[in-house]
C-alpha cells in the first residue's frame, strides 16, 4: 500500500515514516502543507493520506477538502493533537477515513492504517468482480423444457 505523509513537523514525519516503512507500507511522498498535500496527492496517487490538521498555508481540513474534490476513492486518515469537536465533526464531513491522536505509539498507527487497508483491499476486490462477472450457465433447452427429438 502506497502512502503519502502530511505534516508540517519533521519529527512526526519521520515517526510515521519509520513505523510504516518498518511495516512494509511504501511510503512515496512527505508534504509539509496543505498545498504540497494536493499536489503531491494528485501526482502520485497514493493509497492513503496521513494528513496533519493544523499546519501552516493550508490547514489540514481545507486540503483535504480540495483532495476529496479530485480524488474520490483515497482513504485520508487525520493526525492530530486537536481533539476539538468541531474540528473533529468537520474532518468527518469533509470524508476523513480515521483519525490518529498525537501522541501516537506504532501500535495505534498501524492498527488504524490496517483498518483503512482492509477497506482499500475490499473496494479493489469489488471492483474486480464488478468487472469479470463469472460466465452465464447455459443449458439445452427451449422454452424451460428439454429439446424434444422430432419422429
Amino acid at each position: 500500500m502506497s502512502v503519502l505523509i502530511v505534516d508540517d513537523n519533521d519529527m512526526t514525519r519521520e515517526t510515521l515514516r519509520v513505523i510504516l516503512r518498518h511495516d512494509g507500507y511504501n511510503v512515496i511522498g512527505e508534504a509539509l502543507d496543505g498545498d504540497g498535500a494536493l499536489e503531491m496527492a494528485t501526482r502520485l496517487k497514493p493509497d492513503i493520506i496521513l494528513l496533519d490538521v493544523v499546519m501552516p498555508k493550508v490547514s489540514g481540513i481545507e486540503a483535504l477538502k480540495s483532495i476529496r474534490m479530485v480524488m474520490h476513492d483515497v482513504f485520508v486518515l487525520m493526525v492530530t493533537a486537536n481533539k476539538d469537536q468541531e474540528t473533529v465533526t468537520e474532518a468527518v464531513k469533509s470524508g476523513i477515513s480515521g483519525y490518529i491522536v498525537k501522541p501516537f505509539n506504532a501500535k495505534k498507527v498501524l492498527d488504524t492504517v490496517q483498518s483503512v487497508v482492509t477497506k482499500v483491499r475490499a473496494g479493489r476486490n469489488a471492483k474486480a468482480a464488478a468487472a469479470n462477472p463469472p460466465p452465464v450457465a447455459s443449458s439445452a433447452t427451449v422454452n424451460d423444457d428439454p429439446v424434444k427429438p422430432v419422429n
